[in-house]
């Protein structure tokens, strides 16, 4: 009984000795994060960009400006380099800075305050951006703020501030580039760095990758920057340009269809160039939403097809049929690159009525709701009379030679109409296939002419069939 109380005298001391620890405990919260310094802006990046008046000067600032935003991107993934953009009410702006590994000092969401005397604002090629004026050998030379330098001029502040991408279209970056003054002095240029958009963060919906096969970049010794095409559903085509040393380089593009975010640039290679190459730049790849089914159901660009003159070759599953005579569509390669598509003509054929089909493959329309065709043909070298080149529909075609059976009613294409010599590629519009929703379609191409008198050729290219 005695040993028993001893050990309850003994417990009941050690829980009054924690009873009295956890008493005089306190709790440490973490230190508060950065605030704003006491720091004004008097100016917008948009009133900024505008001291810039000539492609390619170097515009010291001598006033006391001071501009504040919001970082948007940094260089953690590494497909940016010493650089930051940064966003306000008014716009967004690249900023130059001599220093590696910014994002540690510099993450997205950071309010920065930025004292511009002193700092020189220029434009790379259309693109603005903000630095200092040095002399490189010798000559003037844009160049980032110096590491030493930096605390002079940025100051950092807040964390966690809200960061927006713009919602945009290729028709809204394309509208926003004609809204740009002119030039002091002149009528044929204009100061393509104030476009609203850009060096800003947009997003842009139902995209994807035109090659799925590649990497986003170069992955050799070389660590060249390479640039993919991403498309919408109508074949509206702007780049990716990622650097060789971003951390995803070696990833595969992402295979499906969705939203893109990326900081919008330009780059034209020259002040009097009048063409202007749209650039996306990822901050990593969260920033490509490509989850869902692609637009592009089913393409043929004909690019593996064999030698120039041959039968059509290289496109398995078509289906190249001589229905009336013995000509049949052939490989076209021309000019550089090469050019490459499939052609027909009756010319040389010695026989007054030519019928040719080519059908593609068996195409299923599942998955949407709305589906359009598109191609584009070519016609020249005409005779008395102008072939017919139609295309067509079907759901029942089983492989017969005599497609005519199977294949009635002619799609309301543009076609192209013959001329001297050949023409250009045009589109034949978007052909509404929706009535075939849930079906298996072939698509069929019919030429009808005779040698002598309809001899004309016609060249077909860029079949697609698109979904939504």
């Amino acid at each position: 009984m005695n040993k028993f109380l001893k050990f309850s005298l003994i417990a009941i001391l050690f829980a009054g000795v924690g009873i009295a620890l956890n008493s005089c405990k306190k709790d440490f919260d973490a230190p508060p994060g950065p605030t704003d310094p006491n720091i004004v802006a008097n100016t917008t990046i948009k009133a900024l960009k505008a001291l810039h008046q000539s492609p390619g000067a170097y515009d010291v600032i001598n006033d006391s400006l001071v501009i504040e935003g919001v970082v948007i991107a940094n260089d953690r993934s590494g497909n940016l380099y010493k650089q930051l953009f940064i966003q306000d009410a008014t716009g967004a702006l690249q900023i130059l800075l001599d220093a590696n590994s910014l994002f540690g000092s510099y993450p997205v969401g950071r309010k920065i305050f930025i004292r511009c005397k002193g700092l020189c604002i220029s434009d790379y090629n259309g693109t603005p951006q903000l630095g200092v004026k040095a002399l490189v050998a010798g000559l003037p030379s844009f160049e980032a703020i110096p590491g030493a330098m930096i605390s002079k001029y940025v100051v950092g502040g807040s964390l966690n501030n809200s960061v927006s991408a713009k919602s945009v279209t290729i028709a809204d970056l394309d509208a926003a580039a004609t809204e740009v003054p002119y030039l002091q002095g002149s009528t044929s240029e204009r100061q393509i760095w104030q476009n609203k958009y850009l060096c800003d963060l947009i997003q842009m919906e139902n995209f994807e990758f035109a090659d799925t096969l590649s990497t986003y970049s170069d992955t050799s010794v070389y660590k060249a920057t390479q640039n993919k095409d991403i498309k919408n559903c109508e074949d509206k085509v702007i780049i990716v340009r990622t650097s060789a040393y971003a951390n995803f380089a070696g990833q595969k593009v992402a295979a499906g269809k969705g939203t893109v975010k990326s900081i919008y640039t330009i780059f034209r290679s020259s002040p009097t160039n009048p063409n202007i190459t749209k650039q996306l730049l990822l901050r990593d790849l969260d920033d490509v939403q490509f989850t869902g089914l692609r637009c592009s159901i089913f393409e043929e660009s004909f690019s593996a097809i064999g030698a120039n003159g041959a039968t059509l070759s290289g496109v398995p599953g078509w289906s190249n049929i001589s229905e009336t005579g013995t000509a049949k569509f052939q490989n076209a390669v021309f000019g550089s690159g090469p050019m490459k598509c499939a052609k027909i003509t009756a010319f040389s054929s010695g026989q007054s009525t030519v019928t040719s089909w080519l059908i593609s493959p068996p195409v299923n329309l599942t998955g949407y709701t709305t589906y359009k065709l598109r191609f584009t043909t070519s016609a020249g070298f005409p005779s008395v009379q102008t072939p017919d080149f139609k295309v067509y529909i079907s759901t029942t075609y089983n492989g017969s030679t005599s497609p005519s059976t199977f294949f009635t009613n002619p799609l309301p294409a543009i076609i192209a109409v013959p001329v001297t010599g050949f023409g250009p590629f045009i589109s034949s519009g978007n052909l509404d296939l929706s009535a075939y929703a849930g079906q298996t379609i072939y698509i069929g191409f019919r030429y009808d002419g005779g040698d002598p008198s309809k001899t004309a050729t016609y060249e077909v290219d860029d079949v697609k069939v698109t979904g939504q």
